[in-house]
């Protein structure tokens, strides 16, 4: 009569690691350097996205007659970016003035938009706003 086949024995695969072992300190350093990699990745990918819909921004407003900006217009330019985001927060205004709401609608939102609104400002005002060159005719073709 053969012989039955050996089941795998269970629980032998792995094996329980000490938590002061060598091994446990190179997975957690394993695990550190993954979730440091992550974070990293997903800040610069935010910055990105924010740099990108600045510069869509100045593409969509710009003037198609213009051939190049004077150092006025730009100015103009970039405080008309500074204060997009009024019309909203004029709306969230008058949406919260209504008399028989309670509470504040939106307030998240409009939170977000005046922090927006008050660190671009202080940028401008600080080191100055990165934008593109609108100035430069060449430079204003090549970004249109």
């Amino acid at each position: 009569m053969p012989k039955a086949p050996k089941g795998k024995i269970v629980g032998r695969d792995k094996k329980v690691i000490h938590p002061y072992s060598r091994k446990a300190a190179q997975i957690t350093r394993e695990a550190h350097k993954q979730e440091k990699k992550e974070k990293s990745k997903n800040e610069k990918a935010l910055r990105l996205k924010l740099i990108g819909e600045k510069l869509q921004w100045f593409q969509n407003h710009l003037d198609p007659q213009k051939v190049a900006y004077s150092r006025k217009d730009a100015c103009e330019l970039i405080e008309r970016y500074l204060n997009r985001f009024s019309s909203e927060l004029e709306q969230i205004e008058l949406h919260n003035s209504i008399k028989d709401r309670q509470g504040r609608r939106h307030c998240s939102r409009e939170t977000v938009i005046r922090q927006t609104m008050e660190r671009e400002r202080q940028q401008f005002e600080g080191y100055g706003l990165e934008i593109p060159d609108i100035v430069n005719a060449g430079n204003l073709k090549t970004f249109r």
